[in-house]
């Protein structure tokens, strides 16, 4: 007789349930981190084009909301690129002091007109800060 009994199928898959049941919240952990960091990297760009179109064109700003979960870049009062953060990566933002929205702004040096903001990026557990200072470095934490 060639084959597998029933019940050693049985105990196969058993023991894969269980092994997939201890696994899947450290995945959920890990996506919830990549969409997280991911947010912020997607918002240090939109810095970094704001400053080289400052540079190029005199001046340019990041405008932050929270509510909508976007951010998006401007040089003219043209924008130049947005990204839907809750929509794209499922995050929430918040802002320092309870703003409910921040416009960060470079001269056409490149450096920033604005007060420090910290940028707290969530999903689920998972959080990451991005702190701009005033002259517009960006720090993540």
């Amino acid at each position: 007789m060639r084959g597998h009994t029933l019940v050693a199928l049985l105990f196969v898959l058993f023991l894969t349930g269980v092994t997939a049941a201890s696994v899947a919240p450290a995945a959920r952990r890990q996506r919830d981190r990549a969409l997280v960091v991911g947010a912020r990297e997607a918002v240090v760009g939109l810095l970094a084009e704001a400053r080289l179109a400052a540079v190029e064109s005199g001046s340019a700003s990041v405008r932050i909301t929270v509510g909508t979960a976007k951010a998006e870049a401007i040089a003219r009062g043209i924008p130049l690129r947005t990204a839907a953060l809750g929509a794209e990566f499922g995050v929430t933002v918040a802002l320092s002091g309870a703003a409910t929205d921040v416009e960060l702004a470079y001269d056409g040096l490149g450096l920033g007109r604005m007060a420090s903001q910290t940028i707290t990026f969530r999903r689920g557990r998972e959080t990451a800060e991005l702190v701009v200072s005033g002259y517009g470095r960006v720090r993540r934490r």
